[in-house]
Parts: C-alpha cells; structure tokens; sequence
C-alpha cells in the first residue's frame, strides 16, 4: 500500500474496514504522529512514514463532548460507547477526582479517562504464510469479533478493541476468499477451545522493530513506582529515561510497597477471574472480570501482578486497578522493551528471575 494517501482516500479505507464499528458522522480523517503519547525509543518519529494511520478516540461508555474543557462548560454532543471520534489535541484542565488530560475533537472536548486513544490503520493484507511460529497481531480496528469458527456466522466469544494484541499461530482462506488468523487464548475458563478467530483486514502484523529490545546492553535499570504520585520511572543508572502515570491497585487490590523484579513477560495476555465450570462462584460478583488481548505485560510477583496496557480505561494519575500497574499501551511496550530479560521476537513468554529480572521499586 502507498504511504502517500489523500485524507480521503484514508477515510474510504477506514470506512471499509470499520463495518462492525460506529463511527462518528462527523468523522475527518487524518494522519497524525502525536510524539507526546510515545516513549522514547518506540521507532516512531514525529512526521515520518512509517504507515498511514489515524489517531481516534473510542468511548467507553456514552460520553459527553463540551465547548470547553470542563463539564461546567456548554455540551455540545454525546457519543455512545464504541463510536469513535478523531482526536485532534491533548489539553490539560482540572477534572474532579479524575487526571486532567482532555482532548480537543470536532464535537468539542471530552474528558480522556473514558475516551480511548488509539491507532486505525487502514483494512490490512492477509498473510496467508506466517512460518511455523506466527507472529504478533495488534488490533487495527476500533473493534473486531473473536469467533469460534472462521466465519461470521458462527458464534462470537469477544470483542477485541484497537489496541488488543493477539498471538497470531494459524490462517484460513474462506470460500469467499476472506482471510482469517486464529488467535491463541491462554485462559479458557467456560471456553470449548484455547483460541478464537479474527478477520485479517483488522489484525495488523507488528513490525520486529516495534518490540526490538531498548538499549538492551545498558547496565544498572531499574524501574521506580510511586504510588502516591501514581507515576513510574524509569532509570539507567542515576538518570530517568521514561516517565509516565500510571493506575495502580486501590482498596481490598492496593498494589503493594516494596522491591519487585521482572518475573515474565509477554506480550499478550488474558486476565480473568471468570470461575471454571467446576469451580467456586465468585463471593462478589461485581469484581468480575474476563480481558483478552492484554498488551506488553510484564509481571513483577507470583499472585500475577504486572505492568500492563489497557483498553477499557483511559484515566492514569488515579487508583482504579486490581493490583497490577495499568498503564497507557506504549507504555506497556516501552518497558516490555527496555527492561531484563532480554527475549525474541518469536517468544510466548520471557521467564527470568530475581538474579536476572529489573529491579521495580514500589513506594
């Protein structure tokens, strides 16, 4: 595909690729390189081609847009959940309890920690020969379906969002000539399979040089978390060489003070707490959770506690998590990237051990 795509033909590929997605009526398209949301060291560089995309903004529930950044202001529209929105500008402006990054759109301003930033890419190619490994899939779409058969008429197990990162290990051609991968699913509870299947067009393949190691020979790292200030750094040596909010555990699932170190790490993951058939219920319901496709997760204890993206919030510099550190997805990856052991491209997971692993300090 050329890199050099006219707005609109950007959008009449977005539009094509995004059946099962709502978008906003309002949509204009346009290619953005918002150096402010990626770490040093993720590949990217302000205006450079590397491939078309659009930066948006999915609700995840009905969200409302105003004439000002803040809620006292005139509104101006709402967007239910999953109807994307282009996103124009970071703003920074108080909002109660919340963080206070919001972003300009052309509906007006919405408040960003129910408002998903995220990348969309045009329809991707099917690959029809992955090797005997596959490769890592990233979700280009504002959403997708996870299906139990290649087929859309079978049933759908999840919905994946932009964002979601996939173990991608087999292909299929349909009838029609509609290609689709099957996804490895490591947690299966009330599940008949390890696996779903997705639309090709809507899985883009992530580039080795995405997830290449980040000064992999540089000694004495360390990572830094203060959970008062809810912000994690990153250190080689006495220097700080990445910053970022982060949403750590609250109440019963305060993330705990003390030294860590990187245990595992992949890069992707289901996290769930969904009972097994033979299993006991939860005693509260309520703290469900079943979350496939987490991305560049890097745990740091046995109870399974990791640094993390996310796809269902958008609201760092708070508490809000189950223990683990959520974090922006480039931020995931950034310290998937830069922190010891050291893996592959083609690794399911990178082990290591206290001897081995970054430090992580908790405070």
């Amino acid at each position: 595909m050329s890199h050099l795509l006219t707005r609109r033909q950007m959008l009449k590929l977005i539009a094509a690729a995004a059946a099962t997605a709502t978008f906003s009526p309002v949509l204009h398209a346009r290619a953005h390189y918002p150096s402010e949301l990626l770490p040093p060291g993720t590949d990217y560089l302000p205006g450079r081609e590397v491939e078309p995309w659009v930066w948006m903004g999915r609700p995840i529930h009905t969200v409302a847009f105003y004439e000002e950044p803040s809620a006292s202001a005139t509104r101006l529209d709402t967007r239910a959940r999953d109807q994307a929105v282009e996103l124009l500008e970071e703003v920074r402006a108080p909002f109660s309890a919340h963080n206070d990054l919001w972003y300009r759109t052309p509906l007006g301003y919405a408040h960003s920690a129910w408002v998903l930033p995220m990348r969309i890419y045009p329809p991707q190619p099917f690959i029809k020969d992955i090797g005997e490994w596959g490769f890592w899939g990233e979700i280009s779409q504002v959403t997708t379906g996870g299906y139990t058969q290649p087929s859309l008429n079978a049933r759908k197990q999840y919905t994946f969002y932009g964002g979601c990162v996939l173990w991608v290990i087999d292909t299929y051609e349909d009838e029609t000539g509609v290609g689709w991968y099957k996804v490895f699913d490591d947690y299966p509870p009330r599940q008949r399979t390890n696996h779903q299947w997705v639309l090709a067009k809507d899985v883009r393949r992530v580039p080795r040089q995405e997830i290449a190691p980040i000064r992999p020979f540089v000694g004495r790292k360390r990572i830094e978390v203060d959970l008062t200030a809810q912000r994690l750094t990153c250190f080689e040596g006495e220097t700080p060489v990445f910053t970022s909010l982060i949403a750590s555990g609250t109440g019963a699932h305060a993330t705990p003070t003390g030294e860590r170190s990187v245990l595992l790490k992949q890069g992707s993951r289901h996290m769930a707490n969904t009972p097994y058939e033979d299993g006991p219920e939860l005693e509260n319901p309520s703290d469900l959770f079943d979350l496939p496709g987490i991305a560049w997760n890097t745990f740091f204890d046995l109870e399974g506690r990791a640094i993390h993206g996310v796809y269902w919030h958008n609201d760092f510099g708070v508490r809000r998590s189950h223990g683990c550190v959520n974090a922006p997805n480039e931020t995931a990856r950034f310290v998937y990237r830069w922190t010891h052991p050291v893996g592959g491209f083609e690794d399911e997971f990178i082990q290591s051990d206290k001897r081995v692993g970054t430090p992580i300090l908790f405070f």
